[in-house]
C-alpha cells in the first residue's frame, strides 16, 4: 500500500526535492506565520527571536495531539487562540497539497496501481451481478496510511479547489475544499460501495469518513450514488491510461508523433 515509496519520479521530483514544497516554505517565513509566532513569545514573555516556527509548530501537535488522543486540553493549548490554530491548519494543508495532493500531477499518478486495483475489483463484482452469480469477494479490506489515501482522493478529484494553495492566499481559502482535518483524522477510510438496485441497475457511492461523497462532474439527483457505468465513463481516461510504470518513469519517453 506504499506505492509512492516504489514511484521513481514521485520519489525524486516531490519527496526529496525540497523545491516542490517551497511554498510551505514561504508561508513558514509569510506574515500569518511570523504574527503566530509573535503572539506566542508575547504570551510567555520572550523576545521574539527566540520563539521558531519548528517549536510553534511542535507546540501546536503537542496541543493537538493531547486533545484528540487523551481529550486533554494542555497547558501548550494555551499558547494559541482560534485565528492562530487556522493558520496553523493552513500550513498543514499547503504541505499536503503540494506533497500528495493536488500540487504535483505525479503526487496522484503514484496511486495508477490502487486505484486499477480498485476498479479491477469492482468490475469483477459487477461482472459476477449481471450473469446472476454470487459474488465472490463481497467486502475487500486494504489498510494504509493519510499518505496512501490522500493520493487516491487527489487521482479520483475529490476536494478540488478552483484555486490552487500557495503562500499568497491564505486569506482567500478560509472556505475550501482541501482540508485534511476533515478529509483525513484518525481513522480515516474511503469506502465505495458497489449496490445491484435490480435489472442490471448498478450504482456506486463513494463515502470518505462514513459520509457520502460526489464524484467531480457527476450531477443530479443520483449524484452521490452515481451509476457504475458513468463512473467509469467519467474516469475512462484513467482506466485506459494512468499506468504505474510508465507514470513513475523519472525520464518519459517522447511522444509518438
Amino acid at each position: 500500500m506504499r506505492f509512492f515509496d516504489k514511484c521513481t519520479r514521485f520519489v525524486q521530483e516531490v519527496d526529496n526535492n525540497p523545491s516542490a514544497v517551497v511554498e510551505v516554505d514561504k508561508f513558514k517565513q509569510g506574515p500569518e506565520m511570523r504574527r503566530v509566532q509573535e503572539k506566542i513569545a508575547d504570551r510567555l514573555r520572550v523576545p521574539y527571536c527566540l520563539i521558531t516556527h519548528d517549536m510553534t509548530e511542535a507546540a501546536f501537535y503537542a496541543c493537538a495531539y493531547e486533545f484528540a488522543i487523551n481529550a486533554v486540553n494542555s497547558p501548550w493549548c494555551q499558547l494559541f487562540d482560534e485565528d492562530d490554530a487556522k493558520v496553523m491548519e493552513y500550513a498543514s494543508d499547503l504541505r499536503e497539497f503540494w506533497k500528495r495532493g493536488y500540487g504535483h500531477d505525479i503526487n496522484s499518478k503514484s496511486s495508477c496501481i490502487l486505484f486499477h486495483d480498485l476498479f479491477s475489483r469492482l468490475d469483477k463484482a459487477a461482472n459476477e451481478i449481471k450473469s446472476g452469480q454470487q459474488v465472490t469477494e463481497a467486502v475487500t479490506v486494504q489498510v494504509g496510511h493519510a499518505d496512501t489515501i490522500l493520493p487516491l482522493l487527489t487521482l479520483l478529484g475529490f476536494f478540488k479547489d478552483s484555486e490552487a494553495l500557495t503562500s499568497t492566499n491564505y486569506a482567500t481559502q478560509t472556505k475550501r475544499s482541501f482540508r485534511t482535518s476533515h478529509m483525513l483524522p484518525y481513522a480515516a477510510n474511503l469506502v465505495l460501495v458497489l449496490y445491484d438496485c435490480g435489472g442490471s441497475d448498478l450504482r456506486l457511492q463513494p463515502l470518505l469518513n462514513e459520509k457520502p461523497v460526489t464524484f467531480s462532474g457527476l450531477t443530479g439527483q443520483q449524484a452521490s450514488m452515481p451509476l457504475y457505468q458513468d463512473v467509469k465513463e467519467h474516469c475512462r481516461e484513467l482506466l485506459h491510461g494512468c499506468d504505474f510504470e510508465t507514470e513513475c518513469q523519472l525520464f518519459k519517453p517522447p511522444a509518438e508523433v
